[in-house]
């Protein structure tokens, strides 16, 4: 164990005893003193995994964390903080198997980040656990940390905002479509967004709008374990069109039913192909799905993943891919939990950020990482209302996202469709612009999940997020867009509820995006 200023590293041997060639995970734990914040008995801080060993064959693993990135949030006084007393760092296989390594002592309690209550309040107070005497432990090395050397993080949350001088000269009109997805304006209504899904690609879940001169757009494609395409597919004088539903797996569409099963259907293809018409079939690879991944505890495997769906994008003309998902594993009810990493923030932000890697090191290509924030149900998923203290979301549902965005800037962020303490997450200024741009840096774009009419629950107490309230709080992109969403906007800007400028600065950065992605 060593200490430099803030920076831990912690070395250790690993020895395959057995018989047979394996690998091993080296898992780092801390355990914080109990002060005025509670605390688990131990939090994961670093993990690595070694090469494959032969019998007899040992390898030294090193590990490192800062001592800032384990900060506990204090919403007392809107700060994260490092309490004074002895930090217990401990060595492991897994959280049930470890034993101490060393003690890292603070003579004070220090701030390392001087943050700002946004994310609503709540009508109860988090539960905690009695505080667990923590003595230390016989033969262990003692380091003493100095206060000094961990000096507390500042953020502009009142940041100047770029717009470009070609999205200034726009018209009203045009701004505003370029924060909409790409649709049909001469339908009406819901009927404008009907089999403009994926113009381009047969089977692309969506795209940003192709309709304002001299502006490229964007081609996203969903899937959570590889792209997910249409199969099959046919061209005509009117481009290419997927034959049945591409937008759906058959297994999915099955389990569908009511406004959502016809919402679906009518998205996703163009049924089958006139006469002479030829059927071409498209396939992509198949990675392992999210908990899977996670579970290997290797990185390097992960951004392997991502190479493999970069290569495929690149291939098929895809801009963006609506994945990975890395919400926090929090019940097992959740019906999404096989696309998300993990129970721990940290393996779940690690594993994001090297699948992002993976993917963004192909020219074009980026990831969209979801769903940004506090998604754990799929019942009345665009209209539920999650409550969470700002402490749990900060140290839990947050964190990492915030991993992701500093070790990897994913192209995309999408937000998720519920709310959060009563405010949904797409239209939270907070949540957007104070925590992920300011206090993470997150310098891409921020999109929305895939709001449609007809799908929200009408029993609910809430309504669905609208496309002014998004691009107030600083939303980019209202996905996947219909004449209604765009009508929407427009009367917001008329009414005041979002500002012109705030308009050409989420359109400047779709811009900005759609050029990097595109090599224009």
């Amino acid at each position: 164990m060593e200490a430099n200023g803030a920076q831990v590293t912690v070395r250790t041997t690993v020895e395959n005893t057995g018989t047979m060639a394996g690998r091993q995970v080296v898992q780092v734990y801390l355990s914080k003193p109990a002060g005025k914040l509670d605390v688990p008995r131990q939090e994961l801080c670093a993990f690595a995994k070694t090469r494959t060993l032969a019998p007899g064959e040992a390898e030294t693993v090193t590990c490192s964390f800062t001592l800032p990135e384990m900060a506990a949030y204090d919403a007392e006084t809107a700060s994260y903080i490092l309490e004074a007393g002895d930090h217990l760092v401990r060595v492991g296989v897994s959280s049930a198997e470890t034993v101490p390594a060393a003690v890292l002592h603070l003579g004070k309690t220090v701030t390392t980040l001087q943050a700002k209550n946004v994310l609503g309040s709540t009508d109860f107070t988090d539960l905690t656990a009695p505080a667990a005497a923590m003595e230390r432990p016989e033969g262990v090395p003692v380091i003493e940390i100095d206060p000094a050397s961990i000096v507390c993080e500042t953020i502009d949350y009142a940041r100047t905002e770029e717009i470009l001088p070609e999205v200034d000269a726009l018209t009203k009109e045009d701004a505003a479509l370029l924060l909409i997805g790409n649709f049909d304006p001469n339908a009406k209504g819901f009927a404008s967004m009907i089999g403009t899904a994926g113009r381009h690609v047969c089977g692309a879940a969506g795209e940003s709008c192709s309709t304002v001169k001299g502006i490229p757009w964007l081609i996203m494609a969903d899937g959570p374990a590889g792209l997910r395409l249409a199969k099959e597919y046919y061209e005509d004088g009117k481009g290419k069109h997927a034959v049945g539903n591409a937008s759906m797996p058959d297994s999915i569409m099955e389990m569908l039913s009511g406004p959502m099963k016809l919402v679906m259907s009518l998205m996703g293809g163009n049924g089958k192909p006139k006469a002479g018409c030829e059927i071409k079939t498209q396939y992509c690879t198949a990675i392992p799905i999210g908990t899977a991944l996670a579970q290997s505890f290797d990185t390097d495997f992960v951004q392997q993943c991502g190479d493999i769906v970069g290569e495929e994008m690149e291939h098929f003309g895809v801009h963006l891919w609506l994945a990975p998902a890395l919400n926090i594993h929090r019940s097992i009810r959740c019906g999404r939990n096989f696309e998300y990493y993990s129970e721990d923030p940290l393996v779940s932000g690690k594993m994001a950020a090297a699948m992002t890697r993976g993917v963004q090191a192909h020219k074009g290509c980026g990831t969209t990482i979801k769903h940004y924030a506090a998604n754990n149900k799929e019942y009345n998923r665009t209209r539920n209302n999650s409550m969470v203290s700002e402490r749990t979301m900060r140290e839990i549902y947050l964190k990492g996202f915030g991993i992701c965005v500093r070790e990897s800037q994913p192209k995309a962020v999408m937000t998720s469709y519920n709310l959060l303490n009563g405010t949904h997450t797409a239209e939270s200024r907070g949540l957007v612009m104070d925590i992920l741009r300011a206090e993470f840096g997150y310098q891409g774009i921020v999109m929305t999940d895939w709001v449609t009419p007809m799908t929200g629950d009408a029993r609910s107490a809430h309504r669905d997020s609208q496309a002014q309230y998004v691009a107030a709080a600083g939303g980019d992109l209202f996905m996947p867009g219909n004449k209604g969403d765009y009508d929407n906007l427009l009367q917001g800007i008329d009414s005041g509820a979002v500002t012109p400028e705030q308009v050409k600065i989420n359109a400047s950065r779709v811009v900005k995006m759609a050029r990097a992605l595109t090599q224009e």
